[in-house]
């Protein structure tokens, strides 16, 4: 079966939005002052060490169900509804939360590890290039000829090393974001039952994924030199495209299949 292509998953997200443009996003920008103002209770607490266990505590138990709200409502709008204030507390149910919340952890775990090991070489690459200035340098030229090496070396290392974590990113968050719109669709699922199918329907789609994700850059990049305000449609809209990008795949799944 042919792939649908990316501008038709963006084509979908245009005709489900029309006529709700400025809900999605202002239940985006809702969800923002949410979490703006949750994260606001850490600051009453003058000890460091305490702000930071709670807002770990914040962040993990309350901010990522209104990312994964959001998440419901771009399925929902994908699937002819009309969006709704009251979805941004979806996640709080109890057929949901839980299984989210250890999906949310799972996710959270592997994007840290695989960002700890990507930055790695960088880390090694600035501590190698103080030492070989240490060990080499013998005067003013050969320490200012091993400075720009080292300079240089470092810059690109870094530069190719924030690409791949980019990637990296897009690809563990598009996993988990299909696990939890499996989560959505199959409340009877346990959280790992979601990652696994979330693997299988996404395995074979990583690069048309990250496509899709690149082709909102542009509007990304216009709503900020816009004031920043335009940057919710965008989000908006990519965020129902991927709902499509999701809901292709798993209709794909099951033409073929009969199940998921």
């Amino acid at each position: 079966m042919e792939k649908m292509r990316v501008s038709e998953y963006r084509k979908i997200a245009k005709e489900r939005l029309r006529g709700q443009w400025g809900l999605n996003a202002g239940i985006f920008f809702l969800s923002s002052l949410l979490t703006m103002a949750v994260n606001r209770v850490t600051g009453v607490v003058n000890s460091g060490s305490i702000q930071t266990i709670m807002s770990f505590v914040i962040t993990t138990f309350v901010l990522f169900g209104f990312t994964y709200a959001m998440y419901y409502v771009g399925l929902f709008v994908t699937r002819g509804g009309r969006a709704d204030i009251a979805q941004l507390f979806v996640v709080f149910q109890g057929k949901y939360y839980v299984p989210l919340l250890i999906i949310n952890v799972i996710g959270s775990i592997i994007q840290y590890v695989l960002g700890l090991v990507i930055f790695i070489p960088l880390l090694l690459q600035g501590g190698l290039g103080f030492y070989i200035s240490l060990v080499l340098g013998t005067g003013a030229v050969n320490y200012s000829m091993v400075d720009r090496f080292a300079s240089a070396g470092f810059v690109l290392l870094f530069l190719i090393t924030v690409i791949l974590y980019a990637i990296v990113s897009s690809i563990v968050s598009g996993l988990f974001r299909f696990a939890a719109y499996l989560k959505f669709d199959y409340p009877e699922l346990s959280a790992m039952d979601c990652i696994k199918k979330a693997w299988d329907l996404i395995k074979d789609r990583w690069g048309q994924y990250i496509l899709l994700q690149l082709s909102f850059i542009g509007w990304y990049l216009l709503g900020i030199l816009l004031f920043v305000i335009p940057v919710l449609w965008a989000v908006a809209y990519a965020n129902v495209a991927n709902a499509a990008f999701y809901d292709q795949a798993l209709q794909e799944k099951i033409d073929v299949k009969g199940t998921i």
